[in-house]
């Protein structure tokens, strides 16, 4: 797992105590395949069961060599058969409750809470940004629907969610915390500490905050639970403002934790967020009947450097964004007469590449059905490049990751969003 995350990120981080869904999570997030857990055996119920039985025998062979050793021996050896049987039971737990947090849809809501938890503003966590200056909770908390009638917008535009980025000044929002945590009604007056995973999360401009006028602060039901740091606040602004702007709320989701020793409340809220270039597409969908392909692996397209004069015009100055493709269906005739269909990669209407045979395999019957109703198969794609050259790889879902229910419930049309400007304006949204 650490060689793959540090492949992956560059970094090689601690990852002990990571349970089975975690580690699931983890490697379909970096591009692997969790088959790879079950390697050598392991999640083969045979093979754990015979694994437990030869611990549970050395075990016992142990400790019967200690209780014949002494009289002392008999105490001793019922001490670690209470001790062992104790901790592999709250590991049992632990685990069963962690997999089922970070193994569940990421839409479904909190499953584990804390209790006895206190506000206190003077103990901030140890990641607070100092430089950035956080109101007090309002005493007229903001109540808000639990959902808002607006259509949301994924800022992961699909993508397996994980909770990248730190939110700043949850000290000052101890009421919003634990209410997040008692939404799923397991908040337990015994626990002093828990987490949360998975929780559906909204971004909020505010450019009326006395603070700072490019504050994003992050609301849970409409309640503030932090707020993004000033310098992940500036990178994220357009992108955000743009969403809103259109008449979109900005969602994601959220991973918290909290903690109260009795004298102090301690919380931690992380949510997730690609960089910003890859939250809104450089341009808008195709007209018409389209539906909107789930996010995908990378696939490359072929032969974009053929077209480089029409994306040349869509590369950004940073050298990478995010575009809307159309995908179709065409025929391809060989010299003896054969046919092979392939799927071209249309940008805006016109082509700009194709994708390989065997790649084209895997979309064809999703264009086929899409075609057969009236749609038009709509998928994000990456450009990056320069001035010199450009690369396009496609991010659609494969036809055999498409399920039956969301092929029934189409079309999926791609966000309507403004087109790209330099500023957007938003209503004013701090709380007062």
């Amino acid at each position: 797992m650490r060689a793959v995350v540090a492949r992956a990120t560059g970094t090689r981080p601690s990852l002990m105590h990571l349970t089975q869904g975690q580690a699931a999570n983890v490697l379909t997030f970096v591009g692997e395949s969790p088959s790879r857990l079950n390697a050598g055996g392991r999640g083969v119920p045979q093979l754990e069961k015979a694994g437990t039985i030869a611990q549970w025998t050395m075990l016992g062979l142990l400790l019967l060599s200690v209780t014949v050793s002494s009289p002392a021996g008999f105490v001793l050896a019922a001490g670690i058969v209470g001790l062992t049987l104790v901790l592999r039971k709250r590991r049992r737990d632990r685990q069963a409750r962690e997999d089922a947090t970070w193994s569940a849809s990421l839409r479904e809501p909190v499953r584990s809470s804390t209790d006895g938890i206190e506000n206190s503003a003077a103990d901030a966590p140890p990641h607070q940004d100092p430089s950035y200056p956080v109101p007090v909770e309002p005493i007229a908390a903001v109540n808000l629907a639990a959902s808002s009638p607006k259509r949301s917008y994924p800022v992961s535009l699909g993508r397996t969610e994980w909770p990248n980025v730190e939110v700043v000044g949850e000290h000052a929002y101890g009421k919003a915390i634990k209410a997040a945590f008692r939404a799923n009604g397991a908040f337990s007056a015994r626990r002093t500490e828990g987490e949360a995973e998975g929780v559906q999360v909204e971004l909020v401009a505010e450019p009326d905050n006395p603070y700072d006028s490019n504050a994003i602060s992050v609301r849970w039901r409409g309640q503030v639970l932090g707020y993004l740091s000033r310098e992940d606040a500036l990178g994220y602004k357009q992108p955000i403002r743009r969403i809103i702007a259109s008449g979109l709320v900005a969602a994601t989701t959220a991973r918290m934790w909290a903690s109260d020793d009795g004298a102090q409340f301690r919380a931690r809220v992380t949510v997730a967020l690609p960089e910003p270039e890859l939250i809104t597409p450089l341009n808008e969908a195709p007209t018409g009947v389209t539906t909107l392909l789930p996010w995908g692996s990378g696939i490359q397209v072929r032969k974009e450097e053929n077209h480089f004069d029409i994306l040349s015009s869509h590369v950004p100055a940073d050298g990478r964004g995010l575009l809307l493709v159309s995908l179709h269906k065409e025929i391809n005739t060989l010299k003896n007469g054969t046919q092979r269909p392939f799927v071209e990669v249309r940008l805006d209407g016109k082509r700009v590449g194709e994708l390989s045979n065997v790649t084209s395999a895997h979309l064809l019957p999703l264009l086929e059905h899409t075609e057969a109703v009236g749609e038009t198969a709509v998928a994000y794609a990456k450009i990056t490049g320069s001035a010199l050259a450009a690369q396009l790889v496609l991010h659609a879902a494969k036809a055999t990751e498409i399920s039956n229910d969301w092929l029934s419930k189409g079309p999926h049309p791609a966000p309507k969003l403004l087109p790209l400007a330099a500023n957007y304006k938003v209503p004013a949204a701090y709380p007062k």
